[in-house]
């Protein structure tokens, strides 16, 4: 989180002074930067896919409960909790079938 806002801020100020002012080494911020994606950011960006299918195949209608019950039929186990935070990234919001057809 703060690398990234040092990535967002290098712009407006040097690198030594974010890094100084949020209280992480330059050589951290530079291992960063090199650095690709995590495994767990890989995954996520996977299992985000997975979701979106699942909630455009429900119609928009199931919500983290739903949609985890429906991985789990598929052999994937995330929890309900990774399952929302995910959806509320990518602005994924369950709604009742009425208002799906009447949005049509």
């Amino acid at each position: 989180m703060r690398y990234s806002f040092i990535h967002a801020e290098k712009a407006e100020h040097s690198v030594g002074v974010l890094c100084d002012a949020l209280g992480v080494s330059r050589s951290g911020y530079y291992d960063w930067v090199g650095r690709g994606p995590s495994e767990r950011d890989k995954a996520n960006r996977a299992l985000s896919v997975r979701i979106k299918a699942v909630h455009e195949a429900s119609r928009c209608t199931y919500g983290s409960p739903r949609i985890q019950m429906e991985l789990h039929e598929q052999g994937i186990r995330p929890g309900v909790n990774r399952i929302a935070r995910l959806m509320h990234e990518m602005g994924l919001v369950a709604t009742a079938a009425a208002q799906w057809l009447r949005l049509r």
